[in-house]
């Protein structure tokens, strides 16, 4: 009997212990598998993979509007009150400059855009060896009847047209001065460093002058990039009675740059700025400069012409 109570007893503890082994398994399991679950969870840090729609950014390319920086362009017209291809705000060439920002562009009354620098009305007379302001739409128009021959330069810059020194002084050919309104009219459309007429120095020429309307044949054949070439921009002699030099602080034709010193405050700090002497005037006195990085634009009506801006009267 006792023995079988021992026996008993026995059964019993094993079994206490056999129960509470089931239960710690049983709670482990619970717990590794609520864990096994929950960092199953971290998963969900996939979706800092929605970061991915910073690429909506690539919206901003509509900056690519800025092709229509003719939007902030005021079209200017020609003294005869028509509007022309280098004063409509659009870029005729697709060369990716307007106007006049554009080197090719003569002033508002060239109507080509280049790339050869004709203006579309060369500015010769009935007479073919006449020729009037090379930079309004010719014949007169704005020009207030500039006189001019080609027989008058001894380089002789237009087939046909041989030197006559005769002609120099006279009034229906080469006048000295010129008429009156001619200062006036053509002057204001004449760029830096050309005569009226067409005649103009390049930074490269070092001194020399083409003619801009030179002819091969029947087609024009002076560009920016021939500029050297002679037998495509014939040398030709500036009218001295109408010329607008190209002075050292000035833009021109081809001349797209300035000595550090031609720009107010550049001289230096304190006294020792005054060493270099004063600079000179981008534009005469009462015209706004332009043309430049940091200039201002030009005001409605107004034209850069080679760094000023030129009021245009339209006639």
């Amino acid at each position: 009997m006792q023995s079988h109570r021992k026996l008993g007893f026995v059964v019993g503890v094993l079994s206490l212990f056999a129960i509470a082994a089931c239960s710690d398994d049983s709670t482990a399991e619970n717990r590794s598998g609520g864990g096994g679950s929950g960092s199953g969870g971290t998963a969900g840090i996939g979706g800092a993979a929605g970061t991915g729609g910073i690429t909506g950014t690539g919206g901003t390319a509509g900056a690519s509007g800025v092709g229509g920086v003719s939007g902030g362009c005021f079209p200017v017209l020609c003294p005869d009150g028509n509007s022309y291809g280098c004063g409509d705000c659009l870029d005729n060439d697709d060369d990716g400059v307007v106007d006049d920002k554009d080197p090719e562009c003569l002033g508002p009354c060239d109507d080509t855009e280049g790339p050869v620098l004709l203006t579309g009305t060369p500015g010769e007379t009935g007479n073919q060896c006449g020729a009037d302001c090379y930079f309004d739409r010719g014949n007169g128009s704005g020009s207030g009847e500039c006189k001019w021959d080609r027989r008058c330069d001894p380089e002789e810059p237009k087939d046909g047209c041989i030197y006559d020194g005769s002609l120099i002084g006279e009034l229906n050919y080469c006048p000295d001065p010129q008429p009156d309104g001619c200062e006036e009219g053509c002057r204001a459309l004449t760029p830096n460093g050309c005569d009226c007429f067409g005649c103009c120095t390049f930074p490269e020429l070092n001194g020399g002058y083409v003619f801009l309307g030179s002819f091969i044949g029947n087609e024009g054949s002076c560009t920016l990039e021939d500029i050297n070439a002679p037998e495509l921009c014939r040398p030709c002699t500036p009218a001295g009675n109408c010329l607008n030099s190209c002075e050292r602080c000035e833009l021109c034709l081809g001349k797209t740059e300035l000595p550090p010193d031609c720009f107010p405050g550049t001289g230096g700090t304190g006294g020792s700025g005054g060493v270099g002497g004063s600079p000179g005037e981008r534009c005469p006195a009462g015209k706004q400069v332009c043309g430049l990085p940091g200039d201002a634009p030009c005001p409605s009506g107004a034209y850069c012409l080679t760094g000023c801006c030129t009021d245009i009267v339209v006639q």
